[in-house]
């Protein structure tokens, strides 16, 4: 191995960081969210380096590494990731620095050098697919204002938006308004839209487990949202399926993200799966995660 080496999966929730030294010894720390700004890359770098040099402190790890990957939700435009990219690098915190996208350390580690199609369902939503002839392309992740459908954020917005329709009489009664409101400690409906307006998308994708219980619970509404929301998922790997070639079926789909690989989400996303083609689509298990992924492609990024 050639020196010091770390792997980061910088989510829209939080952050790992795998860190592996020359004898072979790897450690795992959790971290902050690694979404970025696209108004402010620089912002997310520099809370992320000075997260990553106080973990390796805590390791007793040498800094500079010799080399650092970073996925980070968010650089899906070559401009934040290069931004991005050179922060880091002048952070010092690796003598050499490279910045991808959270999925493709995901799809890398979720699916190794296999064709198939990733779903990265989580805080927000994309997707990616590699076929037979190593062509990749992307579904999705078009941000929380026009896209993310079937994520976290998704689920729990739409979960707000049937609670206040049913509230008005406009739409089906559900408990999804005393749930939410209960969640976020509101005093009524009515500072619903104001609490919205101030949240995070963090913060407004936090409640999608809200939404998850409820559905258990047997509120039709809220099972609708989750059905809705595995439609919408699975619309990404349909369309990635018609865009790519594929040499064998069904093509395996692989799920991450802390929302998608629930058991009442995952078993919607089955079904809606199981209805498409062709191609025909079946749900399989990551063969590894995406800090492992990243780890993998900064020691390459070392010895190359």
């Amino acid at each position: 191995m050639s020196g010091w080496l770390a792997g980061l999966d910088g989510g829209g929730t939080r952050s790992t960081l795998v860190v592996a030294a020359p004898d072979g010894r790897r450690w795992r720390c959790e971290g902050p969210a690694g979404l970025v700004d696209p108004r402010a890359p620089e912002a997310a770098a520099h809370q992320l380096a000075t997260w990553i040099r106080t973990a390796l402190a805590d390791l007793g790890a040498p800094i500079p590494l010799a080399a650092l990957c970073a996925g980070l939700a968010g650089v899906g435009h070559e401009a934040e990731r290069r931004r991005v990219e050179v922060a880091l690098a002048a952070a010092g915190v690796a003598e050499r620095v490279e910045v991808v996208t959270d999925g493709w350390i995901a799809l890398e580690g979720a699916l190794g050098p296999e064709p198939g199609v990733l779903l990265v369902a989580g805080t927000g939503s994309v997707a990616y697919g590699r076929d037979a002839r190593g062509r990749v392309a992307r579904c999705g992740g078009w941000g929380l204002t026009i896209g993310d459908e079937g994520s976290a954020y998704w689920v729990a917005r739409e979960g707000w938006r049937a609670a206040l329709r049913a509230h008005d009489g406009r739409g089906p009664a559900t408990v999804l308004g005393e749930a939410l409101r209960a969640a976020v400690e509101l005093p009524d409906l009515a500072a619903a839209p104001s609490w919205i307006g101030r949240a995070s998308k963090r913060e407004v994708a936090a409640l999608a487990p809200v939404v998850v219980r409820v559905a258990a619970a047997g509120d039709a509404v809220a099972d609708a949202v989750l059905t809705a929301a595995a439609a919408e998922l699975a619309l990404h790997a349909q369309a990635l399926g018609q865009r790519l070639d594929w040499d064998r079926e069904p093509v395996p789909v692989a799920v991450v993200g802390g929302f998608g690989t629930q058991p009442e989400v995952r078993q919607r996303l089955s079904a809606c799966l199981s209805r498409l083609g062709p191609p025909a689509f079946a749900l399989v298990e990551p063969r590894a995660d995406a800090a492992s992924a990243a780890l993998e492609r900064a020691r390459r990024l070392a010895e190359g």
